[in-house]
């Protein structure tokens, strides 16, 4: 009797693995959530420190409280974020990275 329960369990769990092999299509990935660009390659060390030199130029790492994190609810986080995404999507963020690129 045991053997035979066993042997109905190994077989559902095999079932239930094979339908679920089968609900997505060959070669389907998870949905990437909007971070497509950022597993597309790995930053250089000059776009790391650049996008770490806007930040604390927008004043970001001033606003940091611990292991609590900075008020992302607050009207300074949120201007001083806005200022960082500004420069990040803009030329600021070009002459930056060539600035460090040159440090390097």
């Amino acid at each position: 009797m045991k053997m035979n329960l066993a042997t109905a369990i190994a077989s559902i769990t095999i079932a239930l693995v094979g339908v679920q092999a089968h609900a997505a299509p060959a070669g389907a990935s998870a949905p990437s959530q909007g971070y497509d660009n950022a597993i597309a390659r790995p930053e250089s060390r000059a776009e790391v420190e650049a996008d770490l030199a806007l930040w604390k130029r927008a004043g970001l790492d001033k606003l940091e409280q611990g292991e609590s994190g900075p008020d992302i609810y607050s009207a300074e986080y949120r201007e001083a974020y806005a200022n960082y995404l500004r420069m990040r999507r803009g030329p600021e963020y070009a002459a930056e990275v060539a600035h460090q690129a040159q440090g390097e």
